[in-house]
Formats: C-alpha cells, sequence, structure tokens
C-alpha cells in the first residue's frame, strides 16, 4: 500500500513537470511566433515608409506607352551635352497645375528627367509679370514674342519658343469646348509629344550646321499652289515638321520678288506651282542650286495632279535628268491602303485609295525608328529618268509596285488603264562637280504629290511619309540626324498619384499601421494571461 502510495505521488510530480515543460514550450512556441510575426509586420512597415518616401519623389509610370519616361535616343543625347541649355516654362508650377490638372504631371515629369541626366540642363518656371528680367533675359534673343504658358529653350544666342499646347496631340473638335470651359485639358488631348519637342529644341539650339530653308509659297502675290484647303495644310505640316526637326524655316517667299540669296538660305522649298514658272525665275533656282561653283544647296520640289502646263519648270526638271509624267499612279488593293487625307476643297477629312510604296534604298533612311512603317502615295505622278550625260545622278527613293498603273489625269476617274509597272514616285537627283580637287554637290529632292505630305498623313504615326523626308534632307545637308520620337497615346490607363493622395498614405503608413500593430499586441496579451 505505501509502496503504491509512493509510486502514485512520483507519478503526480512527475506529471507536473511535464506540464511545466509543455507549458514552457506552448510559450516559447507562442511567444517566438509573436516575436516572428512582429518583426515581420516592422519589416514590412519600414519597407512602405521607404516606398512612401519614394512617390514624394518619383512616380510610378504604368502607361502601356510610358508617358512620364524618356527614350533611350534622348538619354543618350542629353548625357552626353557639352553645352549648357536652360529650359524655362513661363508660368508658375503651382499655376501650372491649375491649367493643366493631372495633365501637368506629363510635363514637370519630362522636365525633372532632363535634369537629372544632365548637369548641363537647366529648368525654370517663372511669371512674365513677376519676373520680367527672366523675360527680358529671353526676348533679346528671340526675335518674335514670348507670352505666358510658352517653352522656351535656350543655349548662347540660340533660342526656340513653343506654347505649351504643342506638347500635346489635341482633339480639334473638342478643341472649343476646352475654350468655353466645357471639358477638363484631359479630355482633349490624344497625344503627348513633350519628349519630341524638347528634345528636338535642344538639339536645335545646340546644333552647330544649322540649315536655313526658304518655303517658296507665292508668285506676284498669289498662292504659287492650288490654294486648296489640303495643300494649305500640308505646307503647315512640312513647316512644323523642318522646324521640329532643327531647321531655320522662313515662310511665304514669293518667287517673282524673293532674294534666293545662298547666303540666306541651304534649302529651297518650290511646292506644285499651278502656273509655268518665267524664266528668269528658273534661272535663279538654277543659280541658287549653282552657288558660283561652291555647290553645297538643295531645293525640294513638289510636284501634283492639280498643275497646269509648266513647259518652262518641265525644261529645268529635264536638265536635272527626269521628266514628271501627266498621270496619277493607281495599285491593287493588297497594294494599297485606305489613307485619311484632308478633303481637296474642304477642311474635312476624306478617306481614299492610296498605293503603297517600298523604299528603292536605305541610304536616306538612316534616322528612322521603325523603317517597317509604311509609307504611302496619294495622286503621286511617275518619274521617268532621262539620259542626259551632263554628270547628274537620279536616285530612286519610292517605288511602287510591279502591278501598279498609270491613269491618264483627264481620265483619273476612269478605270481603264494605259501602263503597268514599277514607277518612281520620288526620287534625289545629284549633281557632284569637282572643284578645287574637291568634290562637292548640289541635290534635287523630288516628291510627285502634295498629299503625301498631306497633314494627317505626315501626323498619323502609322506613316512613314514625314520622318523618311526629313531623313533623306538629312542625309543630303550633311546634318545631325534629329530624334524621331513618336507622340506617346495617353488614352491608355494610368497610375496618378496626387500630393493629396501620398499624404494619405503617410498617414496610414505612419499612424494607422502603428496602431493596428499595438492592438494586436494587447488582444495577443489578453489572451494570454486569460489561458
Amino acid at each position: 500500500m505505501k509502496e503504491n502510495t509512493q509510486e502514485m505521488m512520483q507519478s503526480d510530480q512527475l506529471s507536473d513537470k511535464q506540464r511545466k515543460k509543455l507549458k514552457l514550450r506552448k510559450k516559447l512556441k507562442y511567444g517566438s511566433m509573436a516575436t516572428a510575426v512582429t518583426a515581420v509586420v516592422i519589416v514590412v512597415v519600414v519597407l512602405i515608409n521607404v516606398l512612401v518616401s519614394m512617390l514624394a519623389d518619383i512616380r510610378l509610370d504604368l502607361t502601356s506607352d510610358n508617358v512620364y519616361e524618356v527614350s533611350e535616343e534622348t538619354v543618350d543625347y542629353v548625357k552626353n551635352l557639352d553645352q549648357d541649355v536652360e529650359i524655362a516654362i513661363s508660368v508658375e508650377q503651382e499655376t501650372l497645375k491649375d491649367l493643366f490638372g493631372t495633365t501637368e504631371m506629363m510635363i514637370s515629369e519630362t522636365l525633372s528627367k532632363y535634369e537629372d541626366y544632365s548637369d548641363h540642363v537647366s529648368v525654370t518656371y517663372f511669371d512674365t509679370t513677376k519676373d520680367p528680367d527672366i523675360l527680358s533675359k529671353y526676348q533679346t534673343i528671340y526675335s518674335g514674342d514670348i507670352s505666358a504658358g510658352c517653352v522656351i529653350v535656350a543655349s548662347g544666342e540660340r533660342c526656340k519658343v513653343y506654347s505649351m499646347l504643342e506638347m500635346f496631340d489635341i482633339d480639334s473638335n473638342m478643341y472649343y469646348q476646352y475654350m468655353y470651359s466645357q471639358c477638363a485639358f484631359s479630355e482633349i488631348i490624344t497625344g503627348y509629344k513633350g519628349e519630341q519637342l524638347l528634345t528636338n529644341a535642344i538639339m536645335n539650339v545646340t546644333d552647330a550646321n544649322v540649315k536655313s530653308v526658304g518655303m517658296i509659297e507665292a508668285a506676284n502675290e498669289n498662292y504659287i499652289y492650288s490654294a486648296t484647303e489640303g495643300n494649305y495644310n500640308a505646307m503647315e505640316m512640312l513647316a512644323t515638321l523642318l522646324d521640329d526637326n532643327g531647321y531655320d524655316v522662313t515662310r511665304g517667299l514669293d518667287l517673282a520678288t524673293a532674294d534666293l540669296d545662298t547666303e540666306l538660305y541651304d534649302v529651297l522649298v518650290l511646292p506644285a506651282p499651278v502656273n509655268d514658272l518665267s524664266v528668269d525665275a528658273v534661272q535663279g533656282l538654277s543659280d541658287f542650286l549653282y552657288n558660283d561653283g561652291a555647290m553645297g544647296k538643295q531645293l525640294i520640289y513638289i510636284a501634283d495632279y492639280t498643275q497646269g502646263d509648266t513647259p518652262n519648270l518641265d525644261a529645268f526638271l529635264k536638265e536635272w535628268n527626269i521628266v514628271i509624267g501627266d498621270s496619277i499612279i493607281s495599285d491593287t488593293d493588297e497594294n494599297s491602303q485606305i489613307v485619311n487625307t484632308y478633303d481637296v476643297y474642304m477642311s474635312t477629312g476624306q478617306s481614299m485609295i492610296a498605293p503603297i510604296v517600298s523604299v528603292a534604298t536605305t541610304d536616306y533612311s538612316g534616322s528612322l525608328q521603325n523603317a517597317s512603317l509604311p509609307i504611302v502615295a496619294p495622286f503621286a505622278r511617275p518619274i521617268t529618268e532621262q539620259s542626259m550625260n551632263n554628270g547628274k545622278v537620279v536616285i530612286p527613293l519610292w517605288q511602287t509596285s510591279e502591278a501598279s498603273t498609270l491613269v491618264a489625269l483627264a481620265e483619273a476617274e476612269d478605270t481603264d488603264t494605259s501602263e503597268t509597272g514599277v514607277q518612281t514616285v520620288a526620287c534625289i537627283v545629284q549633281n557632284q562637280v569637282n572643284t578645287n580637287n574637291q568634290i562637292v554637290e548640289s541635290d534635287l529632292l523630288v516628291l510627285t504629290s502634295m498629299s503625301m505630305l498631306d497633314a494627317l498623313v505626315v501626323s498619323d504615326t502609322a506613316y512613314n511619309n514625314g520622318e523618311y523626308v526629313i531623313s533623306a534632307l538629312n542625309t543630303l545637308c550633311g546634318k545631325e540626324a534629329s530624334n524621331v520620337i513618336a507622340s506617346k497615346s495617353v488614352a491608355a490607363a494610368t497610375l496618378d498619384i496626387t500630393a493629396d493622395q501620398i499624404d494619405v498614405i503617410k498617414w496610414v503608413v505612419w499612424l494607422v499601421f502603428p496602431l493596428l500593430v499595438v492592438a494586436v499586441g494587447v488582444i495577443v496579451a489578453i489572451r494570454r494571461r486569460s489561458r
């Protein structure tokens, strides 16, 4: 009996030890888990704090077109700048936010990146009325007017000025609604081209090889070309394209009175004269290209189906080894594309079928970002090479397919065709001469339709028409290739975090999360005590 009692006491003691041991293990288990959970929560809170702090300085770009980013081409160019460039916005940043709303973020983010990538770039926001000294500084080197809401890019004595609206592609149909405060600015924009504008402006003001272009747009105070809305907008687009790519452009030269001085211009543009040129005008063009034997000049000639008889002009072209036919080119459906162009007589758009042309040589397309994009040739006329044994060389640029056909202009609406085969619709004619044991060259760049430069075609990033013309001209001029940067769509979903939203996130991280952690700790402690 006594032995049984001792065994029972030992058993109870053993059970107490086991219970204590198990209780200790349980405490260690839950204590370790609580410690681990606490450590994880602390780490998460610290990481979120770091992320929120970063958000104060940067914004995440989740847009499909990376609206808030800049291209590698721009980054490389800006990083290698060796001249100081000032970018000034003639409106205070807070006012800019009021005017553009969340869209202001695109501008400010782009500008900050230019500063980040180069110590040679500085960005300033100023009010034209509060800071007259800053305004006067730029007015002394810029011949035009600088008003509020401008983007000013300057280096040394060179200065380019743009409206801030030029940083965006705008829905023209909704623009007047915005002007009458019927919608927000963000509702009227379809694309963002701030990077293109800024980068090309920087290239322009820092370019040591600036080329001047004179656009011949009148003859005896009348439009030199057929005065249609489509032709007018094509010339506007060409001028913008040249300006955006670093050329100094002079508009509205009158062929009857203008001085085609080789000291003033490096390039002339002659757009589709409706009436024939005078003998003196033709001689003026020849003298310009010859440049007293020094050469080094370029003439862009644009033909069009709207022209009348031009025997003097035709003789000039024949001296440059080409004849432009009196017909337009059609092609099969598989070698054509439906494009939107300006209506011939109205400012509205029209759809038409235009031949897709192939690039005959890659020697003049080096700066194209996407060489696979098509080039279209609405209403194009054919170019025929003439062998004159005068040293001039014809280089085809754009050619149609073997299935293309010629339709006489008088029968343009008729389906009957007269000739089938490859046709050249754009070319360069080189004139090289040996002067003092040095080869010098002048060039004639020929397009055979004003619609090739139609504003709706050139502004459409689905086509390479405008970019190829600039690439070819850059090559002829020996000019550094401009960054050809496509507009970025702003229709995609974005992650826009405002300053107020960042403040809310900060309070959640700094106050709410810690309180939640404390509350969880108190609850765990109470539950442990009650066990």
